[in-house]
């Protein structure tokens, strides 16, 4: 799999004015978090975060590399030099860019 600047931990979310809308409590906020789901062992999982995304982007994007690393999970940990949340996906529009690249090698690699 590939994680592109994921919120990996919802509880952050809990006391910001935008609960409103998600109304999530501690039980909801972990449930949702795929920082705390069971790792799926044997896997593969690139975590790609912009160099220039906030650090909590940038320190969840490490933790989640480290978590599910340590639980049999292989994890890739690339922060993309000046990307931010809104266009560090922007690789994936040309076909030859390594970004791409990389995920049509994961997508081989589900094949075997």
């Amino acid at each position: 799999g590939s994680a592109i600047s994921g919120v990996f931990d919802l509880s952050g979310l809990i006391n910001t004015d935008m609960n409103a809308d998600f109304k999530l409590d501690e039980a909801s906020a972990r449930a949702g978090s795929p920082l705390f789901w069971p790792a799926p062992k044997g896997c593969v999982l690139d975590i790609v975060v912009g160099g220039d995304e906030l650090p909590e982007f940038i320190r969840l994007s490490h933790v989640m590399a480290d978590t599910w690393g340590a639980a049999g999970v292989e994890t890739r940990y690339e922060a993309v030099p000046g990307a931010h949340h809104f266009n560090v996906v922007a690789p994936l529009a040309d076909p030859l860019s390594a970004m791409t690249m990389r995920a049509v090698e994961l997508c081989e690699l589900t094949r075997r």
